[in-house]
């Protein structure tokens, strides 16, 4: 991945640390929604598969890593679970806001999963939901995107609250939070699935290569 040696981590008890001591920068992945009780919510209808095991791990690697200094990139649900780590909150569901009814949303998964297996049989890349976000002028997210930039849009939740110590650096045009970052360190998140929207728009692949040179820099 843009130069990078890839380690996954591995749910052993007490083994966190041991494991952070061997990398010099964080990815949170993409998945399933994160239990909403991890920010003070009760579960809606529209909730999709939660898994609180995995909950339980990421909470604690991403305040880990942020704790040890190391650069974070978080990609859809990581994005998230960055933003619930710090003490953020989440909408369940794009339609249970008025304004981002409309905003483009799969749901059922069933477009990313085609979206999937055409990307492991290295098929073209199917049709699928799109939209622009706009960067906030001075954000980190700026200088590596520029104004604007057209992303894939699986999610059908979004940020609500934005955690303290992050800001909000793009937004769709109806108002839905893309990206969060962190001032003067490389704790940033995007809600598009930046692990394979470089098939698509290329400029993407540059904020994992800007998260991979930070993570070299700080090993």
């Amino acid at each position: 991945m843009a130069g990078a040696v890839a380690m996954v981590f591995s749910h052993v008890a007490g083994g966190l640390d041991d494991q952070l001591d061997l990398v010099a920068g964080v990815m949170l992945a993409a998945g399933h929604d994160i239990d909403p009780g991890r920010y003070g919510q009760q579960p809606h209808a529209l909730l999709g598969t939660v898994d609180a095991a995995r909950d339980r791990f990421e909470l604690e690697l991403a305040k880990r890593a942020i704790d040890r200094g190391l650069p974070v990139i978080g990609t859809c649900r990581g994005m998230q679970m960055l933003n619930v780590a710090l003490g953020g909150t989440m909408v369940q569901d794009l339609s249970l806001v008025e304004a981002w009814r409309l905003h483009p949303s799969d749901p059922s998964g069933r477009l990313w999963r085609r979206f999937q297996d055409a990307a492991m049989a290295d098929l073209p890349v199917p049709d699928h939901p799109r939209h622009r976000i706009a960067m906030a002028p001075g954000s980190r997210l700026h200088d590596l995107l520029g104004d604007e930039v057209t992303v894939d849009s699986f999610h059908h939740q979004a940020v609500d609250a934005v955690a303290p110590g992050l800001v909000a650096s793009a937004r769709a045009a109806d108002g839905v939070i893309e990206a969060v970052e962190m001032p003067g360190r490389f704790v940033l998140g995007m809600q598009c699935e930046l692990h394979e929207e470089w098939r698509i728009e290329p400029r993407v692949q540059g904020v994992v290569e800007a998260f991979v040179a930070a993570a070299a820099e700080r090993a």
